[in-house]
């Protein structure tokens, strides 16, 4: 790679971080280099036709195309046959995500928000749908203005929420486009060619954990070095600095967006503590982290921050102890709430039940012993929080398709530092 691929702001706005979305206008006549994406955006093409590659899949794009674009995908315009005029929003999915689960779903209906969009990239609209979607995005103008105009429009009574409930009809228009038939848009490649666009995703949705190149070596089937190295082609930066530009992306948002103390902030971003997270904000930022709050923080809120706070304190938990004979009722009572609602928070926050996601903790810490130790296999499982060899079997089978002994003859670990095995059983993983 012969560039360095730009990696774009994560703020909606250029003048305003307060701002939940901006809306503008572009055009491009000419295929462009390759961007990396901190702030999910919807495009909607009103004019022309082309190519665009999204983590590496080519998709036509022409008159009428709703595109998704998620946190740290990569996309460049691969080709221009005729040029392009389309409307940009740009919007933070986190915050909406949460807005949908927790504030404004009263039936307490299970709600996938991204999987939605990050499957179905592109959706080619009927002419009827498009006025749909175009109606609701000269709503959002002029609410908010145009971005590049500098259009700074007067805020009206309960701006925010009506811009958060505008972006929620765009979100819910987009994933029931995507499941008729003749909106559906097949990408130029029936199988995604290089696996290695996941690798900044994945950084961004495991910034809780201990990552290490050594962990990202067994997971994507890659050396340390060869990871290392592509990172740094795409990005510029090493490993460190790239995992250090994630978790102040993410601390931003947690800052704005939630009531969280900063010790909670920094254990699920992935700082040691509150003072490395001060430290970081005063060197990066300038300012420390409750003044950046303090300026920064929208006044009307749609996400319930207990309930938010609530929900990530479960989830950290189950994470810190999985190896632990976990027991939901135990669980739902360590935090005083009832079974049913301590499932309907793991169901919002990562789409699984209690026993789903804990055997999803244990089965994905199994194949890293699995690929990184000569442990024997009954001796993961008792590690990884399973009572016997029978219940490992069964649940590993289930999640992977074949057994723990057929998964370690058929991947190979690249050579790398290996964490010691007896380290793990004794400490926590976070």
């Amino acid at each position: 790679m012969d560039f360095v691929t730009e990696i774009q702001g994560k703020n909606c706005s250029r003048y305003d971080k307060r701002k939940l979305c901006s809306f503008d206008m572009e055009f491009i006549d000419l295929p462009t280099y390759p961007i990396i994406h901190q702030a999910s955006r919807f495009l909607f093409i009103k004019k022309g036709e082309g190519t665009i590659l999204i983590d590496g899949i080519s998709y036509p794009i022409r008159e009428n195309s709703l595109i998704a674009i998620l946190p740290w995908e990569i996309t460049e315009i691969e080709s221009v046959a005729r040029p392009l005029q389309f409307v940009r929003i740009i919007y933070n999915i986190d915050y909406i995500s949460q807005a949908m689960k927790c504030g404004a779903n009263p039936s307490n209906d299970m709600i996938a928000v991204t999987g939605p969009l990050e499957k179905n990239h592109v959706i080619q609209c009927t002419s009827k749908e498009a006025d749909v979607i175009l109606k609701v995005l000269d709503e959002i103008r002029d609410e908010v203005g145009v971005e590049s105009n500098l259009d700074i429009p007067e805020e009206q009574s309960l701006s925010k929420l009506y811009v958060t409930n505008k972006l929620i009809e765009l979100v819910i228009h987009f994933q029931r486009f995507a499941n008729k038939k003749e909106c559906k848009m097949k990408s130029n490649q029936e199988i995604e060619l290089d696996h290695r666009y996941k690798i900044f995703k994945y950084l961004y949705s495991h910034l809780s954990e201990k990552l290490t190149l050594s962990k990202l070596s067994g997971f994507f089937y890659m050396s340390e070095s060869a990871i290392s190295k592509y990172i740094y082609d795409v990005t510029g930066l090493s490993f460190t600095a790239l995992l250090n530009e994630m978790r102040i992306v993410k601390s931003l948002d947690l800052l704005i967006y939630t009531g969280m103390s900063l010790s909670e902030i920094a254990e699920l971003t992935g700082f040691a503590d509150a003072s490395h997270l001060s430290k970081v904000y005063n060197e990066r930022i300038g300012t420390t982290p409750n003044e950046y709050r303090k300026i920064y923080r929208n006044i009307h809120q749609v996400i319930n921050d207990k309930e938010l706070s609530l929900s990530y304190q479960v989830l950290n938990y189950m994470y810190n102890n999985y190896k632990e004979n976990l027991k939901i009722q135990e669980v739902a009572d360590k935090f005083n709430i009832p079974l049913v609602e301590l499932n309907l928070i793991l169901l919002f926050q990562v789409e699984m039940n209690f026993e789903d996601f804990l055997n999803y903790l244990r089965i994905n810490k199994s194949c890293e012993l699995l690929l990184s130790t000569d442990l024997a296999i009954v001796d993961i499982g008792i590690a990884v929080g399973y009572n016997n060899s029978k219940t490992f079997h069964r649940n590993f089978v289930k999640q992977k398709n074949m057994t723990p002994g057929i998964f370690r003859k058929s991947v190979t670990m690249p050579t790398s530092t290996v964490e010691d095995p007896v380290e793990f059983i004794r400490a926590t993983i976070s």
